[in-house]
């Protein structure tokens, strides 16, 4: 974004409420969108295993958002888009969301420009069964394998205090690996943590949704952008965030709507 963009510090904030529908997005164009899909978008995951494939459907807007600026109050036209949404852990039941708006009109305030062009939405949430017992495991082994580690080290430096050089050589190549391994083993241990947020000690932050879905309540927005000589490399820069304040189901004709 310009240097410029909101050096002021002014914001353009507005209330929005969307349905997020079970049927494909009518529009052909808005499948091909990758950020959408996710890690569904390549063929393959890490293992080798094909991926299913992903149907993005559509979002709706369902009210007319406005904003008052200098010029007094201000209507924000948007239109329909598309979400998606993949899975990205899956022993904890995280899950990627992003969805896209498109914005056909320019929206000002002060030094705050959202410009007519399609907007990104990006978040995470957790399918919650209540499987604590899960996450007890996953820690209690990977604390396990760094107290044997730990121990192991100090058995090294203990019994080198006492040894020939060659013995002192061996020992700090012995340590090396071992604090290689609990380097790994540590930077594993802060991944679980952020992985599995669905205890109650941790639970500030997230959004309680139907059917056991919980959701982070802040999010990022952000827009394509190309880059590169012949602007080819697509890049998306964060301009802001969003803040999700409630998910509810609403029946409609037997259907389940979000």
């Amino acid at each position: 974004m310009p240097e410029d963009w909101a050096a002021s510090g002014a914001k353009l904030g507005f209330l929005l409420e969307v349905e997020f529908c079970k049927e494909p997005c009518a529009d052909y164009e808005m499948t091909k969108e990758r950020l959408l899909l996710g890690g569904s978008a390549s063929s393959s995951s890490t293992d080798g295993r094909l991926r299913p494939p992903t149907t993005l459907k559509a979002v709706e807007p369902l009210n007319d958002p406005t904003f008052i600026s200098t010029n007094g109050l201000q209507k924000i036209s948007v239109t329909e888009g598309a979400y998606g949404c993949d899975l990205q852990n899956l022993q904890s039941r995280q899950y990627g969301v992003r969805f896209f708006l498109d914005f056909p009109e320019c929206a000002v305030r002060n030094d705050v420009a959202l410009r007519a062009e399609r907007i990104y939405f990006i978040t995470t949430c957790w399918i919650d069964d209540d499987d604590g017992d899960n996450f007890d495991r996953v820690n209690d082994e990977l604390e396990r394998r760094l107290d044997d580690v730990r121990t192991e080290i100090s058995k090294i430096q203990s019994e080198s205090e006492s040894s020939e050089i060659f013995g002192k050589v061996a020992g700090l190549r012995r340590t090396a690996t071992l604090v290689e391994t609990k380097t790994k083993l540590e930077t594993r241990f802060y991944e679980v943590e952020r992985a599995y947020p669905l205890r109650e000690s941790t639970r500030q932050g997230l959004l309680e949704c139907p059917n056991g879905v919980l959701f982070v309540n802040e999010g990022v927005i952000a827009v394509k952008r190309f880059h590169g000589a012949m602007e080819t490399r697509v890049q998306y820069d964060w301009v802001g965030t969003v803040s999700f304040q409630e998910f509810f189901e609403d029946l409609v004709e037997g259907d389940d709507e979000y």
